[in-house]
């Protein structure tokens, strides 16, 4: 309760009055002023050492964060009601798949989206608020994908439900080359490496938009040791969500598990790859994304030197907004 109260407070501080407190401490790092109501806002949260979290605690520690990101509510609501069907891909009802639908819809392409989390935390209901805000913006059909977590279930669990979703959807006489893909963090590494999957099986997928993604399970890039702390996502977290994930010793070969090593033309018309300025994940995005161009993919590459990783969830934030306004008009231009 506490932590909502100063969050709402801090949020409705004008950002012109936190940017005159912030003008003798600014905290400036590859050229690159990091926003100071980010920057502020982050201090607010509980810092979580996620290392030091052992798989039986891990239950609790997803209610939670659950129960906190639905609590604040730092992602802006659609301003027009969105209707939300619960669809469920298995019998037992354990896979959840969200519909939403926006008052208006502009096109036949759908989107299946993917929540972040490192595969360890979060859901469909953390991303409630963000996943109805793009179906408004973007005026499409978006379901959202309440995959199987690790450490529980391991690589390619996520995957193999994934493709689950596809199947779904396909029974439903909506066509692969009319899906597009798309997901934040861990949620992103799940669109591309189902991305993957589909091309090796040449099958088509309309397009891929993946915000931030975690790409390579070694963690050792130069942004990693840059903004591997402080910066709401660490490079010890990032360990931990990894090592969750991996199965076995060979997952490190698998292209789908490590997706720096696609070696071949993906079957997507588009790939849309965000990165932020201040996230240890940037340099492998980036790298990704000079993989797939060099392969002659179709690519663009949407950068915010001023964020930090998971900006898209908190569009109460005035520069996270205007970020995420700014990649939804690229991205409907595609759908």
């Amino acid at each position: 309760m506490l932590l909502n109260f100063l969050v709402n407070f801090y949020l409705l501080i004008p950002v012109w009055l936190i940017k005159l407190i912030c003008i003798f401490n600014k905290d400036i790092k590859r050229e690159y002023i990091f926003d100071p109501q980010s920057k502020l806002l982050i201090y607010l949260f509980p810092k979580l050492e996620l290392q030091n979290v052992k798989n039986d605690e891990i239950k609790n520690l997803r209610s939670a964060i659950e129960k906190r990101r639905t609590n604040l509510r730092i992602s802006k609501k659609p301003k027009k009601e969105i209707k939300k069907v619960d669809h469920y891909l298995d019998k037992d009802e354990s896979i959840l798949l969200r519909e939403y639908s926006p008052y208006k819809v502009d096109n036949k392409n759908i989107i299946l989206f993917f929540h972040g989390g490192g595969y360890v935390l979060n859901s469909v209901f953390t991303h409630d608020d963000m996943v109805a805000y793009f179906s408004e913006k973007l005026r499409t059909r978006i379901f959202s994908l309440d995959y199987k977590l690790a450490p529980e279930n391991k690589f390619p669990a996520a995957l193999e439900n994934a493709i689950q979703a596809v199947e779904w959807l396909e029974d439903k006489n909506i066509s692969s080359a009319n899906i597009s893909l798309c997901g934040d963090s861990a949620g992103g590494h799940l669109a591309a490496s189902l991305t993957h999957h589909f091309t090796n099986e040449d099958k088509k997928i309309h397009s891929q938009f993946l915000m931030y993604p975690m790409c390579d399970p070694n963690c050792d890039s130069e942004s990693h040791k840059i903004f591997g702390d402080k910066y709401f996502l660490t490079n010890q977290a990032m360990k931990w969500f990894w090592k969750h994930l991996q199965k076995d010793e060979i997952d490190m070969t698998d292209e789908m598990f490590n997706l720096l090593l696609i070696n071949k033309k993906i079957t997507a018309d588009h790939t849309f790859i965000i990165t932020a300025g201040f996230d240890p994940l940037h340099d492998e995005a980036e790298k990704y994304a000079s993989l797939l161009h060099n392969m002659n993919n179709n690519v663009k590459q949407l950068h915010y030197p001023s964020m930090f990783h998971g900006f898209a969830t908190m569009t109460r934030l005035k520069t996270a907004n205007r970020a995420v306004n700014d990649f939804l008009r690229e991205y409907k231009k595609i759908l």
